[in-house]
């Protein structure tokens, strides 16, 4: 057997007896390749058949736009995040909003004032008389002139028909008025005073008390 003959013959008798070794072990390789998917979780690419590293999160730049997110990635979410509820939004305080708070007055209760009692209607005035009529009154206006003027007559210097300033003394030498209101004190008291009650009847007066 030549020296280039001895070589292939070995490659075939190596092949005859360890072939079944090599394909079993291709076999296993195979298998092991498929199945890194399903124990590591990573996906497997068409192209290059490598499993897709999990995206790397890259910082913002200061002053630019967030960066993109690939296609590939992005996918509905498995499950929504509880949300937080909205917290109740704070009173704004009277310095936020610049407004005052009201202040509530009450306005003063008014003083009570207690009423007046009602002022007590005037007294009528007691008639004291003279009674008799004009005979009675021309008696009292005599007593009278004869207390002051030391005489006892009484006459009328107008008539009867004038009540005011008519009735005098009659005296030599002048014939002084009578004061009607003290020829009333003189017969009933310091308290008498005359009033008569028609003014044209020279015989009207009467004397009363309060």
């Amino acid at each position: 057997m030549s020296d280039e003959a001895a070589p292939d013959a070995l490659v075939r008798r190596l092949g005859r007896e360890y072939g079944w070794l090599l394909a079993a072990v291709g076999l296993g390789a195979l298998v092991l390749v498929c199945s890194v998917p399903f124990v590591t979780g990573a996906g497997m690419s068409w192209n290059s058949g490598d499993p897709l590293a999990a995206p790397v999160e890259v910082a913002p730049q200061a002053g630019g736009a967030p960066p993109a997110v690939p296609e590939e990635s992005a996918g509905p979410p498995t499950g929504a995040a509880p949300t937080a509820p909205a917290s109740p939004s704070p009173t704004p305080s009277s310095s936020a909003t610049g407004r005052r708070p009201a202040v509530r007055t009450t306005a003063p209760a008014a003083p009570r004032t207690t009423a007046a009692p009602a002022a007590a209607a005037p007294k009528a005035p007691v008639a004291l008389g003279p009674e008799g009529g004009p005979v009675g009154l021309w008696q009292m206006l005599r007593e009278y002139c004869e207390r002051t003027y030391r005489t006892n007559e009484a006459q009328l210097r107008h008539g009867t028909g004038q009540a005011e300033n008519n009735w005098e003394c009659r005296r030599r030498g002048e014939d002084p008025l009578i004061d009607m209101n003290a020829a009333c004190r003189g017969r009933y008291g310091s308290a008498a005073f005359a009033q008569f009650s028609n003014r044209d009847d020279a015989f009207s007066w009467h004397c009363f008390r309060r």
